[in-house]
């Protein structure tokens, strides 16, 4: 606080102004960015020598940005976005773990483009190619929020993967149709690889300086603490307050609240059809086990009744009666037995074929009269 105090008596604080006429965003006064702790940059020993005209002092070591230069070139950098956000694209880069999440929740509020966890090469120099791919991801969310129609388990599985995979990539590039106008970048040292493609495609930059960054390569420097969350928080919010006032940024949002209200409705469509179709096959299941078991479905007034067939049973046990009772009510007459062996079966009181059912061929061959050809025959006979 001490060092805050003493930077901040050396200079003069300017009042509050506005970036343009018709986008009223206030730039807070000069202590607002000396309390976010805008000011501190890298040891002097860790620096760029073309920082040189940005740097306001060393002190213990620490080289202390002018910041009264970096807010004036803030206002430079906020009048030229204010121009075309109307018309033109806007994206915002920062991968570091302080810059990522408050920059994903600025431009997830705002309706902005942005990339959070690894810059995807070719954004720039191959955008066609890079388009298609997230027009894909786009289809397959669809897809996968339709129930995977058409689809095997495991087949939903891998997309399901693919669809997390360039999602961490594409995310906050979905609906972007064309180069971005600005690259706005938190520290330019990190996000080399995005400058790059910028300068090859003709993209014009806006990013935070620190001391040991090189500022010619950007087209709009803002000479500030890129490492501090206090201070990269300060400059993503300005540069939100901006692009949220332009029609392609509301245009943006309502274009993510749609794509994320359709893939809700496609989801509880493919649910309740999912759930349609078991209960579908639950019915039809109870139905074939009830045919097993004997029973008949009866749809009366829209209510399905299980009844037995109590009449078909009763005959079909009465029709089986009748046929044992006949078979039992034979006389050995009936058998076709010589003469000899019905006598000696009769002489024993075995006078029907009931009586002769049970019998062993012991039983029969103890039977005085009765030899082994005669067992058989009476076995043949019975069966």
């Amino acid at each position: 606080m001490e060092k805050t105090k003493e930077v901040s008596k050396k200079v003069e604080t300017p009042k509050a102004e506005t970036v343009k006429k018709s986008y009223k965003t206030e730039i807070p006064e000069l202590l607002t960015f000396l309390q976010a702790g805008a000011h501190f940059g890298h040891k002097n020993s860790a620096w760029n020598p073309k920082m040189k005209k940005y740097i306001f002092e060393v002190r213990n070591g620490i080289h202390i940005i002018d910041i009264v230069k970096g807010r004036k070139l803030l206002v430079s950098a906020l009048d030229q976005l204010g121009q075309v956000i109307d018309k033109e694209n806007v994206l915002i880069v920062g991968t570091k773990g302080q810059a990522a999440g408050i920059i994903e929740k600025m431009a997830n509020e705002v309706g902005a483009f942005y990339v959070t966890k690894r810059w995807p090469g070719g954004l720039f120099t191959n955008f066609d190619a890079i388009k298609g791919s997230i027009q894909t991801l786009v289809k397959m969310e669809e897809k996968l929020a339709s129930g995977g129609e058409g689809l095997v388990k495991k087949e939903i599985l891998l997309m399901e993967k693919d669809v997390n995979r360039l999602n961490k990539v594409y995310q906050g590039l979905k609906f972007m149709d064309e180069l971005p106008r600005f690259l706005i970048v938190i520290d330019s040292m990190v996000e080399k690889n995005a400058i790059n493609e910028a300068r090859i495609a003709g993209v014009e930059v806006v990013a935070l300086i620190d001391t040991n960054c090189d500022p010619d390569l950007v087209d709009y420097p803002i000479p500030a603490n890129d490492d501090s969350i206090k201070s990269i928080n300060l400059f993503v919010n300005l540069f939100g307050e901006v692009i949220k006032q332009g029609k392609r940024s509301q245009a943006l949002a309502a274009l993510r609240k749609n794509h994320e209200a359709n893939l809700e409705s496609m989801k509880m469509r493919s649910t309740q059809e999912r759930e349609r179709q078991e209960k579908m096959e639950e019915d039809e299941r109870l139905r074939m086990k009830a045919m097993r078991e004997g029973k008949v479905t009866v749809a009366t007034t829209g209510i399905v009744r299980v009844l037995k067939k109590e009449k078909n049973l009763e005959e079909e046990y009465a029709a089986a009666e009748a046929v044992k009772a006949e078979t039992n009510s034979k006389k050995i007459e009936d058998l076709g037995l010589s003469a000899r062996i019905e006598k000696a079966l009769k002489e024993q009181g075995l006078s029907t074929v009931d009586d002769l059912a049970g019998k062993s061929k012991e039983d029969l061959l103890s039977i005085k009269g009765v030899g082994e050809k005669a067992v058989e025959d009476i076995l043949k006979a019975i069966k």
